[in-house]
């Protein structure tokens, strides 16, 4: 792997600032086995990125993250805040967006990922039809895009595409190590909690 796309020259930024209308609870504190989600992705990031970045609304509860922790500088709400916020703060010339209810990532299907960077803005997924703006790699030059639409009130990460150069990975490239395409199942709901229980135990 050249030196542009080594991982560990580029940093990771997890977002935790959902409010988790659907969960009912917050998904950073759900707990799989004895380890909460975010704890286990940022054990999985750690072995392969330069460092990692939790953005979330407040400190509360994160302090004890082994992990750089961002608050919230802006009133507005959403996970394009937190990728600003941590685009802002990183000098790497990548950083990869996971949130924080997606313990199934796999660091070989990243670094996979990571290996198709040329020439582009954002290398997002296409799972299903539907473009991934979570599990997917941003480059320094979204900031100023991220910056410009929330400071006219929109917080949509899903925003910033028309204005960037997005290039989509097809998932059938990654069926070969991730064959049932796990790393993107996330913990929208009670159902795919209970779901993520049973894959666990």
């Amino acid at each position: 792997m050249s030196n542009q796309f080594d991982t560990r020259d580029m940093d990771a930024i997890v977002l935790a600032g959902g409010e988790s209308k659907r969960m009912g609870f917050p998904k950073a504190f759900l707990t799989l086995g004895n380890i909460t989600p975010i704890e286990t992705i940022i054990t999985r990031l750690q072995s392969i990125f330069r460092t990692v970045l939790v953005a979330a609304r407040d400190s509360n509860g994160l302090t004890d993250l082994d992990a750089v922790i961002l608050t919230d500088q802006r009133m507005e709400r959403g996970p394009l805040v937190g990728v600003a916020q941590g685009l802002a703060v990183s000098d790497a010339p990548w950083c990869f967006v996971v949130g924080c209810d997606m313990p199934f990532l796999r660091k070989d299907v990243i670094q996979r990922m990571a290996l198709n960077l040329e020439d582009c803005d954002v290398l997002a997924p296409n799972v299903d039809s539907h473009l991934q703006p979570l599990h997917a790699f941003y480059s320094p030059r979204c900031l100023p895009i991220a910056n410009r639409l929330l400071d006219s009130g929109v917080t949509s990460l899903q925003a910033i595409f028309p204005s960037c150069n997005v290039k989509a990975l097809q998932s059938d490239l990654l069926l070969d190590i991730d064959p049932d395409l796990i790393s993107f199942r996330d913990l929208d709901t009670v159902d795919d909690y209970q779901a993520a229980l049973k894959l666990t135990q």
